[in-house]
């Protein structure tokens, strides 16, 4: 999913203290090393008090202490880059990676087995959702998707869209708001050329949605019922809303409407409207967050931490942080707390520390601030 976006310099070479010769790709396994938490990490997970996370030679890696220090897994069938985990809990995993690979562990990350791939293919499977022990969906490069209903026993070809350019699907993700009884079927998912793909059924059917967004999405985030934000490049957020028969759609909204492919009835065609909001800087998005008090937070390329508040507030703050690293992946810690990941491993985030120093002028810090006021982008 982020992995197409990241710097040349971070995909093609190790951070100084992990060295290539350090993994055998003979054994097909990948080797443990001490320093792995310092290699580039391509996505995290929380489930409750551990952090998963996984990146290049087959690293999976978790914490159970947010993120101070962290054990490598023992057994991974894998030496090449992963791109993605999802866990249905603590214990139940699974990872997506390149050579169309998923992994899958059962012991709370300490093995893993590999339940699909397809060397041939020669292209990464970017993004996995689960939506339990048996159901889940896996996207990746050149429009590949598949489905299982055995917990990943086999993974069959799924169907989303017909186009012949075959658009890379980056990242598919489901309602982090397991109370809302949407969530237990609902799946989305984005990638490139603007388009957002919904399903209300498990990933059987696809609505595809033409969004006017002429680059790539790399990811993507429920932020209430029938919202979502979609995260793209150059520091662009899509506000997409689904609207129903009855609702009013403002003339001045960009629309779009789509249909699943049968189109006979009432409910098959949806009709979705987008608003745009830039962050302030142009750093690509890569991966989105919900705050305990509804806010969603953001990481980005080039050091950059977004924290959107569409309903409060209504601004979007990005700091740049000095390190200037670029993050592929966030989890929220509390407050204003965030672990970061991407190149050169791991780092602690305070949104508060960075005001302070971009604010004070006794500091030495290079982090930057930006605001923007939603409020001036009426568009609520």
């Amino acid at each position: 999913m982020r992995y197409f976006f990241l710097i040349f310099a971070a995909l093609f070479s190790l951070s100084s203290n992990v060295v290539a010769s350090n993994f055998n790709y003979a054994t097909g396994f990948a080797a443990i090393n001490e320093m792995a938490s310092k290699a580039l990490i391509n996505a995290m997970e929380r489930v409750d008090d551990r952090i998963y996370a996984v990146g290049e030679h087959g690293i999976i890696i978790y914490s159970d202490d947010l993120g101070d220090n962290w054990t490598q897994s023992e057994s991974v069938p894998f030496t090449n880059t992963l791109t993605d985990i999802d866990c249905i809990s603590k214990e139940e995993c699974w990872a997506t990676g390149h050579d169309a690979t998923i992994l899958h562990s059962n012991d709370s990350g300490k093995s893993w087995i590999k339940q699909y791939e397809d060397i041939d293919f020669d292209a990464p499977l970017l993004s996995i959702h689960m939506y339990d022990s048996g159901e889940g969906i896996a996207i990746g490069a050149f429009a590949l998707s598949l489905r299982t209903t055995d917990g990943g026993q086999s993974w069959g070809y799924l169907f989303m869209d017909d186009d012949d350019f075959q658009p890379h699907f980056n990242y598919a993700y489901g309602d982090s708001q397991s109370w809302r009884k949407s969530s237990a079927s609902e799946a989305y998912a984005v990638g490139e050329i603007g388009k957002y793909y919904v399903s209300d059924d498990k990933g059987l059917n696809w609505l595809v949605v033409s969004t006017g967004y002429d680059g790539s999405y790399w990811s993507g985030i429920k932020v209430d019922d029938g919202k979502s934000l979609l995260l793209g490049m150059s520091g662009n957020l899509t506000l997409i809303t689904r609207y129903g028969p009855e609702d009013i759609v403002p003339s001045e909204k960009f629309t779009s409407i789509a249909c699943y492919e049968a189109g006979y009835f009432k409910d098959d065609c949806k009709l979705f409207a987008f608003d745009n909001i830039f962050i302030g800087t142009k750093n690509s998005l890569t991966n989105a967050i919900m705050m305990d008090d509804g806010r969603i937070a953001i990481s980005g390329n080039g050091g950059s931490v977004t924290i959107v508040d569409l309903y409060r507030k209504k601004t979007v703050e990005t700091c740049v942080r000095s390190d200037r690293l670029s993050n592929t992946s966030i989890v929220y810690l509390g407050g204003e707390e965030f672990l970061l990941a991407g190149e050169d491993g791991f780092r602690k985030h305070s949104m508060d520390e960075c005001y302070d120093n971009f604010a004070s002028v006794d500091s030495q810090s290079q982090d930057t601030y930006y605001t923007v006021d939603l409020n001036m982008v009426q568009f609520f």
